[in-house]
């Protein structure tokens, strides 16, 4: 199986490469959502609402992840800590639950993952991947798009922040993709380079198959 990590600057268009390659037919692996169900473990939202409040649940009954994002990503030293307790709590069982997805998709015999993970380098999770996708796209596109997740300019330059540097996520990744035309020209892209992995895949196969019959 083939993992393809996918990284990139906030709002830039992972999330839109990945559903691309599960339409392909890739197991897309979203940590975001992963975690956000992780938050949602009533062990979990206990010990954050210990933590910083009863205000930060919403009137569902769970944990209000606008105000959350806002207590903890920042550069003071006060959210640095808020940051670190939040992932204390929640990246262990999200490794947990990324890892049994990976398990769960090579064992259904999927040819390709798509692996979205925002702190893939941090977090090592570039070391289980085949190849690294970096997407990116101009600033005043990321805005737009960031608008409709309900983030302000600042909001997303407090991610930024928090995560390595695109720069540095280009350099420590196989391809870059720049996220600045329409959605048929990003799908292009995104299946052109599929296209090509997968004859490098058959080649590889058919190679084994090859090798195989003549020990025989």
């Amino acid at each position: 199986m083939i993992i393809i990590g996918i990284v990139g600057s906030p709002a830039g268009g992972k999330s839109t490469v990945a559903k691309i390659l599960g339409e392909l037919g890739a197991t897309w692996i979203h940590a975001d959502e992963i975690a956000k169900s992780v938050l949602e473990e009533p062990q979990i939202r206990i010990k954050l609402l210990e933590y910083f409040g009863s205000d930060f649940e919403d009137p569902y009954g769970k944990i209000d992840r606008e105000k959350l994002a806002g207590a903890v990503f920042g550069d003071d030293e006060e959210k640095r800590q808020a940051l670190k307790y939040l992932e204390s709590l929640v990246h262990p069982e999200t490794r947990r639950r990324i890892t049994q997805a990976i398990t769960d998709a090579h064992r259904s015999g999927r040819q390709f993952t798509a692996l979205e993970v925002p702190l893939m380098f941090e977090s090592h999770w570039d070391l289980v991947c085949d190849e690294i996708w970096c997407i990116d796209a101009p600033a005043e596109m990321r805005q737009e798009w960031a608008k409709n997740r309900n983030w302000t300019a600042a909001d997303l330059r407090k991610r930024e922040s928090n995560q390595l540097p695109l720069d540095a996520k280009k350099r420590l990744s196989n391809v870059c993709i720049t996220n600045n035309g329409d959605m048929k020209q990003l799908s292009t892209i995104v299946v052109n380079r599929w296209s090509s992995l997968s004859r490098k895949v058959s080649s590889k196969s058919s190679k084994h198959c090859f090798e195989q019959s003549n020990a025989t």
